[in-house]
């Protein structure tokens, strides 16, 4: 199997238990100050492993997302950012590589640690009860100096993929990666509210994704109904969400999860982190998002 490099190799997947229903995340680059704000509302909190109670290792994941600066994004299936985690990737990145290549990865991907971990703020916010009584959270995560991070992840995106094509054992691998790197456009980016990504990956493969999987072909279909789209062109997977003309996007997407929810959250989550009373995500992350105030560049 085709196997694409964990995007940036600083992003980890959702390996916990805890998961949720749907999640809404609204978000604004805001140019001037090229900084990206980032609300996240995570609708119906329950965990897998139990289906009358959390388990202790859901609750241990729990506090830890409290105290830490930890966010998700659509559970497993983009990417889950966790500052803390970055920065135990850059105190084990010190070591220099013989090799030439991975040298040039490593360096490129602690240039992007270092200002992931400068740049990145995530601030949990409350818990409440939605309409249908389900327990629900809320993030909001800045993301400061855009510009300057996605010129840092493309350039290691690159060097990732510069790595992997000296290790693909056929022919073919080293031709759909090598065509990759041949274009001129990034990896990533950012045009008005406009996320694109591309990555090589083989037509057969991604004609398969989702074929075992019916929350997952859910998820890509509501995807696409929201103004998503994922496509296959010229040997990659291209994914586009945003549109260039607005100064604000949101999407609500249902998770890929193990289980469907389950209500055995409610209690641990009432009674050691407490619920708000009548309170309105839609205002917190209008309330968010209209603080144009943006902090110095670093």
């Amino acid at each position: 199997m085709f196997r694409i490099p964990a995007l940036l190799l600083v992003f980890t997947a959702l390996t916990g238990c805890i998961e949720f229903e749907r999640q809404t995340v609204t978000y604004e680059h805001d140019a001037q100050s090229d900084t990206l704000r980032v609300h996240q509302t995570y609708h119906g909190i329950y965990g897998a492993d139990d289906v009358t109670q959390v388990s202790e290792k859901e609750r241990e994941q729990l506090a830890d997302v409290m105290k830490g600066q930890r966010t998700f994004f659509f559970s497993n299936w983009i990417f889950e950012l966790n500052v803390e985690s970055l920065k135990d990737a850059l105190a084990g990145s010190g070591t220099p590589e013989t090799n030439s290549l991975k040298e040039a990865y490593r360096r490129a991907t602690t240039n992007l640690l270092t200002q992931l971990i400068a740049n990145v703020r995530v601030e949990n916010g409350k818990f409440y009860l939605n309409e249908k009584g389900q327990p629900c959270g809320t993030q909001r995560v800045t993301i400061r100096n855009v510009s300057k991070l996605l010129a840092s992840g493309n350039e290691a995106i690159r060097k990732v993929w510069e790595v992997e094509l000296k290790d693909k054992p056929t022919a073919e691998e080293r031709e759909l990666i090598n065509a990759s790197l041949a274009r001129p456009e990034p990896f990533i980016t950012l045009t008005g509210q406009q996320i694109r990504i591309r990555s090589p990956f083989p037509k057969s493969e991604f004609d398969k994704i989702g074929a075992d999987d019916e929350k997952l072909r859910h998820l890509i279909a509501e995807f696409t109904r929201v103004g998503g789209s994922m496509s296959h062109e010229k040997g990659e997977i291209h994914l586009r969400f945003g549109r260039t003309d607005v100064t604000r996007e949101t999407v609500t997407l249902p998770m890929a999860g193990k289980e469907s929810y389950r209500a055995n959250a409610l209690t641990h989550i009432r009674d050691t982190f407490s619920l708000a009373k009548d309170f309105d995500p839609k205002k917190d992350a209008e309330d968010f998002l209209r603080a144009k105030a943006a902090g110095p560049k670093r």
